[in-house]
């Protein structure tokens, strides 16, 4: 069976900007990869954004987004929650300067169709365990960009913890074709093209 993919967010002419936002990086995936190094040989990467830390042990590991398109509604936004504390936490929402709003979002695998839901409830961190951002997972989405993101600048969203309280983070804007963060020593590894394939309209399903 052919993946199809299915998206539940309102109104239409928003959700269609969403779908561009996160598919058109794979369509110049291939074009991306032929023109940039492979990740950890970049040069721009070394200004890549440093992990933050919370009070309470919550640390945020290697921010990242892509850059977007001319007339780009929307972007994603990644990166890995480590909570290093004794006392679980919820990322509940957050704010930046460069989008109207910022929402917490899922892509997962219902009844053979991707989609993707806003998670209204946050998304939890448990102590001694950590939640990774990334394509075709949990992400964040920076609606309504007053700007489109340039690859090699950074911008700065604040991220809101039920228990962590508010949190700025710096985000690094990577290329176009850009799969994740470009480092492979935050503890997780570099993700490979499967993580942004999930966006494929044409990815087959799991076998059960």
């Amino acid at each position: 069976m052919m993946m199809k993919t299915a998206f539940s967010i309102r109104p239409a002419a928003l959700l269609r900007a969403s779908v561009l936002a996160l598919v058109l990086p794979v369509a110049g995936l291939s074009a991306a990869q032929a023109h940039e190094p492979r990740a950890g040989h970049d040069a721009q990467h070394a200004h890549a954004a440093e992990a933050v830390a919370t009070a309470n042990g919550l640390t945020i590991n290697a921010p990242w987004s892509r850059a977007t398109a001319k007339g780009a509604r929307v972007a994603a936004g990644y990166l890995v929650l480590d909570n290093k504390g004794d006392a679980d936490d919820v990322l509940v929402s957050g704010k930046t300067d460069i989008a109207e709003k910022v929402e917490i979002h899922e892509m997962a695998v219902v009844d053979d169709v991707m989609r993707m839901r806003k998670l209204d409830d946050g998304l939890p961190v448990k102590a001694g365990e950590s939640v990774e951002l990334k394509p075709g997972s949990y992400h964040l989405m920076f609606m309504g960009l007053k700007e489109p993101l340039k690859e090699g600048d950074t911008f700065t969203a604040d991220l809101v913890f039920e228990k962590g309280g508010e949190v700025p983070v710096s985000f690094t804007v990577r290329g176009l074709g850009a799969r994740d963060s470009g480092h492979g020593d935050h503890g997780h590894g570099a993700h490979d093209g499967d993580a942004q394939g999930s966006h494929d309209a044409e990815k087959k399903a799991p076998a059960h």
